[in-house]
């Protein structure tokens, strides 16, 4: 009978299984809580992403027109660019109108992202009212962005996580859908499964041998049996 090792690979199940010590049991537990933490961080992610692209669409609009990402003054990048280029694609291969909303819902959080990263500073005092934090700065919005993109393109591709510093990661979910909507952080507040899942000590720390990352023994009764 095929077993799990040979569902997932056996090069991905390697990386629970050093985490692990070698024991199998142990390293399918890790695995069904990766899966499990990875889909509890969805639904913040999706809020999150969600108000970042509406309040950016908005303020853009306001300032430079209903299609402002035509408008090579605002978008002055090669990646930008070439995003628009590959929504109108995309939606034009799946036979979908090329509607403007249709191109803004296609556009992908890199997209997003970059609107708030160095290339992009001549948006920031335009960008800067849908946050509502005092004193938050441009380089701390995109690093925030940075991380949380990395953290999602990790879930999307059904990659490990549990070694990231994962309390950190849904904080600053939190915090950054905080500073767009409080409505939004409600909601996520409300309807997040995370503080459930998640428990108040590391899943992995290092072992004082081989400084090799290894299950906490603290976090062990927090895995799915």
């Amino acid at each position: 009978m095929p077993t799990l090792t040979d569902a997932l690979s056996a090069e991905r199940f390697d990386t629970y299984l050093n985490w692990a010590g070698g024991d199998q049991a142990l390293a399918e537990r890790l695995y069904t809580y990766n899966v499990q933490l990875s889909a509890a961080l969805y639904g913040p992610l999706h809020m999150q992403e969600v108000a970042l692209r509406n309040m950016t669409d908005k303020v853009l609009i306001q300032r430079h027109g209903l299609n402002w990402f035509d408008n090579p003054a605002v978008l002055t990048t090669g990646y930008q660019a070439g995003c628009i280029a590959k929504a109108r694609q995309t939606l034009q291969q799946a036979g979908k109108a090329v509607t403007r909303s249709q191109i803004i819902a296609e556009l992908n959080f890199g997209f997003w992202s970059s609107l708030f990263g160095r290339q992009a500073h001549h948006l920031w005092q335009t960008l800067r009212p849908i946050f509502q934090a005092k004193g938050v700065q441009r380089g701390t919005i995109a690093q925030e962005l940075r991380e949380l993109r990395l953290l999602r393109n990790r879930i999307a591709h059904y990659e490990p996580i549990i070694a990231l510093p994962l309390a950190q990661r849904y904080a600053s979910i939190t915090t950054v859908t905080g500073w767009l909507s409080p409505s939004a952080a409600a909601w996520v507040a409300n309807y997040s499964t995370w503080p459930a899942l998640y428990p108040a000590v590391p899943i992995l720390v290092p072992d004082p041998a081989s400084g090799a990352l290894v299950v906490a023994p603290a976090a062990i009764p927090f895995l799915p049996a």
